[in-house]
């Protein structure tokens, strides 16, 4: 059964269900990586028309991770990660 926090900040959806784990029988928050977990120094975000289509991570200049979103309708359908 997931955990429940409150989102004070958004009143609309006041409870997001987070990921826990147990140790020692105490309920701890899981943090997971992210989906650009590379470490960088510069951030590029391109744009089709206003959504953002691509955001780029470099470090040093040299790109560690792309992530590529699709929209339908304005909506996004897919997040890749290359």
């Amino acid at each position: 059964m997931p955990t429940t926090v409150s989102n004070s900040a958004v009143s609309n959806n006041p409870d997001i269900p987070v990921a826990t784990v147990v140790r020692s029988g105490s309920v701890y928050q899981q943090i997971v990586q992210g989906i650009a977990n590379q470490p960088h120094d510069e951030i590029v975000i391109s744009y089709t028309g206003t959504n953002i289509s691509q955001v780029v991570y470099k470090l040093s200049t040299v790109t560690v991770a792309t992530i590529t979103l699709t929209y339908t309708n304005d909506l996004v359908t897919s997040v890749v990660r290359t």
